[in-house]
């Protein structure tokens, strides 16, 4: 009986402790991350968007704003994303020249 009773109260914690530990995992908000992409606006321009997303958003986040409306330096109103070339990191630099060089110009 008493070997029983140990079983018992052992699963039980056992299994409360990995309840309080997914449950943990599932409360916590995932971090936000700056990043900025490079992209080709519909007439021809170039420029540089800035964005605030989920770190796990961060991969799909050039598929994800491919249409998207942007502020472009030079123009009244908002343009649309034609192409989006490259998304890194803000801290992160861009791979081509022509990215860095836009990237430079841009104002923060």
């Amino acid at each position: 009986m008493k070997i029983y009773v140990k079983n018992l109260i052992g699963t039980f914690c056992c299994l409360l402790s990995f309840y309080g530990i997914s449950a943990d995992e599932k409360s916590r908000p995932s971090k936000h991350v700056d990043v900025k992409c490079y992209v080709e606006l519909v007439g021809g321009g170039e420029t540089v968007a800035f964005w605030n997303v989920r770190e796990k958003q961060v991969a799909k986040l050039a598929q994800r704003i491919h249409g998207q409306k942007v502020h472009s330096a030079g123009y009244g109103k908002k343009q649309n994303i034609y192409k989006v070339h490259e998304c890194v990191l803000l801290k992160d630099e861009f791979s081509t020249e022509q990215a860095r060089r836009v990237d430079n110009n841009t104002a923060r």
